[in-house]
């Protein structure tokens, strides 16, 4: 486990440098959110394959389309570049993320959920899959209605790509939320926990007793995340068995300290909260390496979502920043 640590960590820190010059504009945060999409790959990618990978991207899309303009589409851009043929990549990305689409208002988790689809189904099962999400979606919503949002389109994707029946899988996240709820102020973000956590079979009381156990572990190690990243945590509850959570936890400890002397990982750039989740990518990928792909891709997705939800609460404080500075100059 420990080589495959230090292969992800060096593969990361090159993709972040790639993505770095390839997204010249962008912030540290977007980069490790491309950099991210590479973890689990035993060779970096170059800054021409990203600059490639992002003019067919942008070649391809409408100037109003997230999926080419958003806050997502490093992560599109990075599942390009590492597709051995990125042009019937693209065609397929964008022929999910249209079916989706007809389905959910367009935005950023939607263009995530199609890049998850995409990477994790074959094409014919896509229409099956973005009708399972879509009956997800509307089943978490009616338990829901107030919780539920475009944030958990990802989520939902990842549900439906389960094969589990729409019906069952709901259920037990709503059991695993229930059990949950009680620990969490931020309920919303629960339902984000228990979608993760309705991947894996288990008693919802021994699941919430494993977030739980996790969570401590966590803070204990010093390793705190942003509340959209309770999904992580639920991640690693359920891959990480009982008696390596606490070894796996003081591994993440220790490679997001490491990732700090990446230049644009410190505190003036992606920040500790960005570089835990990373860290823990990359964790979670050596541990269950030889494993279950689908388990483990699922994980380092649940991740990437939770970056880019990150990124989006960062512009948004941003804006409203500018706003309340604006309204301050003008009164």
């Amino acid at each position: 486990m420990l080589t495959k640590i230090e292969t992800n960590m060096k593969v990361f820190a090159e993709n972040f440098k790639a993505a770095k010059k390839a997204f010249v504009l962008n912030s540290s945060m977007e980069a490790s959110a491309c950099a991210a999409a590479f973890i689990g790959e035993e060779q970096p990618v170059t800054a021409d394959e990203l600059k490639d990978a992002k003019h067919l991207l942008s070649k391809n899309t409408g100037l109003l389309s997230t999926l080419g303009h958003g806050n997502a589409r490093q992560v599109v851009s990075a599942v390009l570049a590492k597709d051995p043929d990125p042009d019937l990549a693209m065609k397929r990305i964008a022929q999910i993320h249209k079916a989706l689409d007809k389905k959910f208002f367009n935005s950023d988790y939607l263009v995530l959920a199609a890049t998850i689809i995409y990477q994790n189904s074959k094409p014919e099962e896509y229409d099956q899959v973005v009708a399972r999400t879509r009956q997800i979606y509307k089943r978490l919503r009616a338990d829901h209605p107030m919780l539920t949002g475009r944030e958990d389109l990802a989520n939902c994707a990842l549900m439906a790509l389960s094969g589990y029946d729409p019906g069952k899988i709901t259920e037990t996240c709503e059991q695993d939320f229930q059990y949950m709820k009680k620990s969490y102020v931020l309920k919303n973000k629960v339902q984000y926990l228990s979608c993760i956590t309705s991947l894996f079979d288990g008693a919802p009381d021994e699941k919430a007793a494993a977030v739980d156990e996790t969570r401590k572990l966590l803070k204990e190690y010093g390793v705190r995340f942003d509340t959209n990243a309770y999904s992580i945590v639920g991640a690693l509850a359920m891959i990480v068995d009982k008696p390596d959570r606490s070894l796996v936890c003081g591994h993440i400890a220790e490679v997001s300290s490491k990732l700090k002397s990446i230049r644009g990982m410190g505190s003036l750039g992606a920040g500790k909260k960005i570089r835990n989740m990373i860290a823990t990518a990359i964790v979670i990928d050596a541990y269950a390496d030889g494993g279950d792909v689908k388990v483990k891709n699922s994980a380092i997705s649940a991740i990437i979502s939770a970056v880019i939800a990150a990124e989006i609460a960062a512009i948004c404080a941003a804006a409203a920043a500018s706003s309340a500075a604006a309204a301050s100059s003008s009164s």
